[in-house]
């Protein structure tokens, strides 16, 4: 992989340790002083004629380390065992706290919430909503690892939809070449995406897209507080990182520690929550089809089918009615399409879709595979692109609200996409792999 991997032997650099002025990096077992910037790592890299580096257990190329990301990354050697103290000297023990807490939240910024958790839960979209559900369930309410493991997902799809925010603005951009980095995020090899720095590739396209117009630039004044290593988030988003992957390596046990971790978890992860709450200032949803309604003497209407990414859709289930339409007049957006929208009213923004900055298409990183399979009375289902195999043959998605298998157990409710060349059973996924070797191929930067 070339962002990371589990390690294997020495022959790599490991980072070990970080001072205000210098790093310490083992090479085969024998520790070096460098000086602490980039210039002399990058040197030493290749003068061992190698491409890669481990840092707390990930390998990472080292195209995916820029000057402004430098510190960010070393920094993690000395954070992240601890939440910053101001939070853990605020600690919330208690489970109605942090749903009131992330009502607060919503309030402040002149969101309007429900009473019920799930009408608070669903402002940020299906891609977290759906963690923060199984945390308030039976099943996420003891202290166990399962619901540790609930509150890690609820952190890394978080990180992971906010990258793929970005990620959909530079895709169209393609052909200008990619940070390679990011180019490499597109190929990256199948299972990748469970370990995978979200983190650190939010921090690069986010780089990558300066002097640009953000869709969304709440994003940019989050990332500027993530870069800095003395601030309280980005003490908080390295401690949740680190824990989630003590939780991956099996390091975390279900003993009489973890009622303490447990209440640390869920303090920073609500400080996160809360620094993310803006996404609910937008609202994301599934374009299953777009339909022109002409005839002599009418305006073309080009009537959408949508479906909202918010919310449960238990309620209306039984009826079959999973997809709304609204008819727009001679404007239409993309079709099969996940869409985020620049407002949190869905007909207002498609009531004004000439203008193109009110909408930002997250396909083909984001798929709605009831559209692609039109099974009747389906509500959407949405997939997320996790990697490719080798040249682009195949590439690879996972269900939105898969968890984490711990200890090498079986997850059998885990859904897994494989999209190629011919799909015998789902012929439309056709058009998808079509449509990913187009936008994917021209991709710069990333090793063959």
């Amino acid at each position: 992989m070339s962002n990371q991997s589990n390690i294997q032997g020495n022959q790599n650099i490991v980072l070990q340790g970080v001072t205000d002025s210098t790093i310490t990096v083992e090479v085969n077992g024998a520790p070096r002083e460098l000086e602490r910037q980039l210039e002399p790592l990058l040197a030493l890299l290749e003068e061992l004629k190698t491409q890669q580096l481990q840092l707390e257990g990930r390998l990472y190329n080292i195209d995916s380390i820029t000057a402004n990301s430098f510190d960010f990354l070393v920094e993690q050697l000395r954070n992240g065992q601890e939440l910053p103290a101001e939070l853990a000297e605020n600690l919330i023990t208690e489970d109605n706290i942090w749903v009131n807490s992330l009502a607060q939240e919503f309030i402040r910024q002149g969101v309007s919430v429900g009473n019920k958790p799930q009408r608070i839960f669903e402002h940020y979209g299906w891609l977290i909503e759906v963690f923060l559900l199984k945390m308030n369930s039976p099943a996420g309410r003891g202290p166990t690892l399962r619901r540790l493991s609930f509150m890690a997902e609820a952190y890394q799809s978080s990180l992971r939809y906010l990258c793929f925010i970005q990620l959909a603005q530079l895709l169209p951009q393609i052909k200008e070449g990619l940070q390679p980095s990011i180019a490499a995020f597109l190929k990256s090899e199948e299972g990748a995406h469970v370990e995978y720095d979200y983190l650190n590739l939010l921090l690069l396209a986010t780089e990558q897209l300066q002097g640009r117009e953000n869709f969304m630039p709440e994003i940019e004044e989050l990332v500027e507080d993530l870069a800095d290593p003395e601030t309280e988030l980005y003490q908080t988003a390295i401690f949740l990182a680190r824990q989630r992957d003590a939780l991956l390596q099996g390091k975390i046990k279900e003993d009489a520690q973890l009622g303490a971790l447990l209440d640390q978890y869920l303090t920073g992860l609500v400080y996160w929550l809360r620094r993310i709450a803006f996404l609910a200032k937008y609202r994301l949803v599934s374009i299953k089809d777009i339909n022109l309604n002409y005839r002599l003497g009418t305006a073309k209407h080009f009537i959408h089918r949508y479906g909202e990414l918010h919310g449960v859709y238990a309620e209306i289930q039984s009826e079959g009615e999973d997809y709304s339409s609204y008819s727009v007049q001679d404007t239409f957006t993309y079709n099969q399409s996940v869409l985020l929208l620049k407002d949190r009213s869905v007909e207002a923004c498609l009531k004004n879709l000439q203008n193109e900055a009110n909408y930002l298409s997250i396909s083909p990183l984001l798929i709605d595979q009831s559209v692609l399979a039109e099974k009747a009375k389906q509500t959407p289902e949405i997939f997320y692109y996790t990697g490719q195999a080798r040249k682009g043959s195949k590439y690879f998605y996972a269900l939105y609200k898969n968890e984490l298998a711990l200890n090498g157990e079986r997850k059998n409710s885990n859904k897994q996409l494989t999209v190629q060349q011919t799909n015998i059973t789902q012929p439309k996924l056709d058009e998808l792999f079509d449509q990913l070797q187009q936008l994917f191929k021209p991709a710069k930067g990333a090793s063959q």
